[in-house]
């Protein structure tokens, strides 16, 4: 069969390319040829299919303009795109696709193009890496905080909130596409909507998405090529943080807990928006013991998952999956996480890690303390995090998954 894979990026941008990636070697290892379908761009990955992509849609720079056509273009960008149309029906005409496989396709690719597979009658499945369908924000956070008042469909509320930037353009930008999207019927032409945490499945059920589409599997991740990358080693003890500086991933949190640990060295992976604004809050603070060590390659964030003595992931908002947990569970790391979202399923309490109450910094700085020079501890919470972590990532159990759904696979 040949797949149409279709993402925003072809290159490495989160945990949404850690799936296209593995999902993409799964497919091909079971006999079948993958078909990019992306958006134009220099870190892109070479692909034959790169003539399809559609031209690169810098929202950053449009938005900087502070215009009102500025503006307008972000909104009819994000919510239609005739290109992405174009393009993709010029290669249906050269490629014949027996299946195509949606991933995050808003605001960029956009959910118009399910117009074109519908009138070529070609099976579609999407897995839902976030909330956007559901949520205008996406990550059903408003001003910081959770927030589920678009329930039922009223996207309105997004508006009156401001919870796109904390602005009223964006976020009617955001609202209207939801509205459109839902007016225009695009869902209907999905087969099966997949859901990588039955966290996730259960919050699109609460919201009445597609109930009869829904299924939950999670995600495939090829693990032999990680426990098999080569490391540096060193003496040095540490803890780590791997994820976007952004508020939504409750670094700030962890910054506060590691106050009271003068003496445990934490290195944090990664950049956002909130980088500047932790490195004052650490130089204020007089915290010598943490490092910040930028963004780093997949290789280099294992060498320091294999070198750390665990992982902390103090996020503050309904966490989809986690790939950085499911990898440092892969190398026998135990993990620190939040009791929010679908870390629970992966972060099992005392059994492949810790729990602590979301955003409080003073249990999570109980929990860093209780395992940090435990060191049998740490053992034994690695080894189930392991087990656990290969059986529930199995690659096998993802392909038959998706051949429940799709038999022809």
């Amino acid at each position: 069969m040949n797949i149409l894979l279709a993402n925003w990026t072809w290159f490495p941008s989160g945990g949404d390319w850690t799936y296209i990636e593995n999902v993409s070697k799964l497919y091909e290892s079971n006999g079948h040829h993958v078909v990019p379908f992306s958006m134009q761009d220099d870190r892109n990955f070479p692909s034959a299919y790169q003539k399809y992509f559609i031209s690169n849609i810098n929202y950053k720079a449009l938005n900087n303009q502070k215009k009102i056509s500025a503006g307008f273009k972000v909104l009819s960008k994000s919510i239609y795109s005739n290109e992405a149309k174009k393009y993709l029906n010029n290669l249906l005409d050269e490629v014949e696709i027996h299946l195509a496989h949606l991933n995050l396709i808003h605001h960029y690719i956009t959910p118009s193009i399910l117009e074109v597979l519908k009138q070529r009658n070609i099976p579609i499945i999407w897995t839902l890496h976030d909330y956007t369908a559901i949520c205008p924000q996406s990550t059903f956070i408003s001003n910081d905080k959770i927030c589920e008042a678009c329930k039922g469909g009223k996207f309105y509320n997004a508006i009156l909130k401001k919870c796109k930037k904390n602005s009223l353009l964006p976020s009617l930008a955001a609202a209207t596409e939801n509205y459109i999207h839902r007016i225009n019927g695009y869902y209907n032409y999905v087969d099966f909507f997949i859901c990588p945490s039955i966290f996730s499945y259960q919050k699109y059920k609460e919201f009445n998405f597609f109930k009869d589409k829904l299924h939950h599997l999670y995600h495939s991740y090829e693990f032999i090529e990680t426990i098999n990358a080569s490391s540096k080693f060193s003496d040095e003890k540490f803890v780590l943080f791997v994820g976007r500086l952004e508020k939504i991933k409750g670094v700030h949190t962890l910054l506060k807990a590691m106050r009271n640990h003068p003496n445990i060295k934490l290195k944090i992976i990664g950049d956002g928006t909130q980088e500047e604004d932790l490195k004052t809050y650490t130089s204020q603070n007089g915290m010598n013991n943490v490092d910040f060590l930028g963004k780093k390659d997949k290789f280099e964030v294992w060498n320091y998952i294999k070198q750390s003595s665990f992982l902390v992931c103090p996020s503050e908002w309904y966490e989809v999956l986690g790939f950085t947990i499911v990898e440092a569970m892969l190398f026998g790391k135990p993990v620190i996480g939040a009791d929010i979202g679908a870390i629970p399923e992966t972060v099992i309490n005392d059994e492949t890690g810790l729990l602590f109450k979301v955003g409080n910094d003073i249990d999570l700085a109980a929990k860093i303390s209780l395992l940090y020079n435990n060191e049998p501890l740490i053992n034994k919470l690695g080894e189930n995090a392991k087990k656990h972590a290969g059986n529930l990532f199995n690659p096998r159990k993802h392909f038959e998954g998706l051949k429940k759904l799709i038999p022809a696979l």
